[in-house]
């Protein structure tokens, strides 16, 4: 018996790290794939870990701990995520025009790892002005490698793939996943550690993960594909002709001007969306928690849990069901439907604010149904634009719309923080929830104008694909459900 026992665990070890099972189980997510791929992905997990694990507390620090009132927390959260996708505009003109995407994510990191220790030196000392420091250094960083780490993988497969469009779908799937898996890990430990051990423990734990992250993402520079910057001024100067009202013939200009006039209409959405991480944590600390079971802001992780179990159901099951029924499924009918959600989710958001109150004592479980609806609405804008930002998008210039795809987050979060800074004090939580809602639906309606024009062009090659292919356009995630002969013919 004991012999028998003592051959067991090394069989189960063998069983367990064989690297041929690896590679197969790779291989299935990402068919044909480098292995560099997976290090950016890995990568992209652990620092997303790292930025919404300290998000995660960021309100309640600085309401408990620095003693800020709630409108001015929730405003100096809504800046320091406008900070976050603001910054990516200078790292991809670093990346396309200067550096190169490498240099880049390595430089901004370091000033991002920098800004994470600083803040755990500012929550130790609890000092407002070394908190306010600490993150615009983390703002700077986490937003300058942001439009970087998502293309700079795409590179890898686009080179290997050929260009193969279905390989850059689902690449991007597996990307997001990866964000939403860091970002659940991230509201479950924080908040633990934070009510165990505290505030300046809590944010060890995201600087450390992300020290790892940028170990991991170096380990493998001898190995990427590296698209060399366009160091002539013509990335700058397309951008800025695009902006302009200036006529081109230029096609790298015109394309721009379409997607922009589509991005434009995306700062309301992130107005809505973002309040997760400040309202809704701070309605969610006038609920009950169960005696103290469930933190505030654990119920955060909710967000990202759904993203990981409705998005393959939204692929596999509704999306051809909808087709099927000849339902138009297109980039803007998602994105207006999308919309619309949103807009449904902050009038549910309203009604248990009001409820609040109006003395109702309500459990935390009660922010479920609002929350199920922003997520919702993230698959339907947030996936289909993140895609978009990179199709559409010429080649060198592709980290530059995706910095300007995230500046229409840090719009938003401007609006929201300007928008609670004036009124928070003024207006009631329950009527400024109502407005956003309103705000959302009239964006739809105008939305739906605007997409009208981009996706009518007729160089747009991916409407003449769409009108064979009801399906064009749906980020695929057939490998992540481990469906090879689907994920061949998508």
């Amino acid at each position: 018996m004991r012999a028998r026992l003592a051959k067991r665990p090394p069989a189960l070890a063998e069983r367990s790290y064989d690297p041929k099972r690896k590679k197969m189980m790779l291989e299935r997510l990402l068919p044909g794939a480098p292995s560099t791929v997976w290090k950016i992905i890995a990568m992209e997990g652990m620092e997303r870990f790292a930025y919404y694990g300290f998000r995660a507390i960021l309100t309640l620090f600085f309401v408990r701990r620095l003693g800020m009132a709630e409108s001015t927390a929730v405003s100096y959260f809504a800046f320091t995520s406008a900070l976050a996708y603001a910054s990516p505009l200078l790292g991809a003109w670093l990346a396309d025009e200067r550096w190169g995407r490498f240099a880049t994510i390595a430089a901004l990191g370091a000033v991002y790892c920098c800004g994470m220790v600083v803040l755990v030196a500012a929550a130790a000392a609890t000092s407002t002005a070394g908190a306010l420091g600490a993150l615009a250094l983390v703002g700077l960083g986490t937003g300058g490698i942001k439009p970087c780490v998502s293309s700079f993988g795409a590179d890898q497969i686009s080179t290997a793939d050929g260009g193969d469009d279905d390989a850059v779908r689902g690449y991007f799937s597996v990307f997001y996943a990866s964000i939403n898996v860091g970002s659940v890990l991230s509201f479950v430990v924080t908040p633990v550690v934070r009510s165990s051990f505290g505030y300046a423990a809590a944010f060890s734990v995201p600087a450390a993960l992300l020290a790892l992250a940028l170990a991991v993402f170096a380990s493998a520079r001898k190995d990427y594909v590296v698209v060399p910057p366009k160091a002539d001024g013509s990335v700058l100067f397309a951008l800025t002709r695009a902006l302009s009202s200036a006529p081109s013939d230029d096609p790298d200009v015109a394309a721009l001007r379409s997607s922009f006039s589509v991005l434009a209409m995306l700062p309301v959405f992130w107005m809505l969306y973002d309040q997760q991480g400040s309202v809704w944590v701070v309605q969610a600390s006038e609920m009950g928690t169960f005696g103290g079971r469930i933190q505030p802001e654990q119920l955060g992780v909710v967000n990202p849990v759904l993203i990981l179990v409705l998005l393959p159901l939204f692929e596999r099951s509704l999306y051809p069901a909808l087709a099927a029924a000849r339902v138009p499924i297109r980039p803007p009918h998602r994105m207006v439907a999308g919309m619309v959600v949103a807009a449904l989710s902050f009038v549910v958001a309203a009604g248990v604010d009001l409820a609040l109150q109006r003395g109702h004592e309500l459990n935390i479980l009660w922010q479920l149904p609002q929350i199920f609806l922003i997520t919702v609405a993230e698959i339907l804008v947030s996936i289909t634009g993140l895609e978009f930002s990179y199709t559409q998008a010429p080649r060198e210039l592709r980290a530059s719309v995706s910095a300007i795809f995230l500046l229409t987050t840090s719009v938003g979060d401007v609006m929201g923080g300007v928008l609670y800074a004036a009124a928070g004090e003024r207006i009631s939580r329950p009527t400024i929830l109502g407005l956003c809602a309103v705000a959302m639906l009239a964006n739809a309606l105008a939305f739906v104008r605007v997409a009208r024009r981009h996706f009518a062009a007729p160089g747009d090659v991916r409407l003449r694909r769409a009108e064979s292919d009801n399906l064009e356009m749906l980020p695929t995630v057939n490998a992540l459900l481990g469906d090879d002969e689907e994920a061949a013919g998508a």
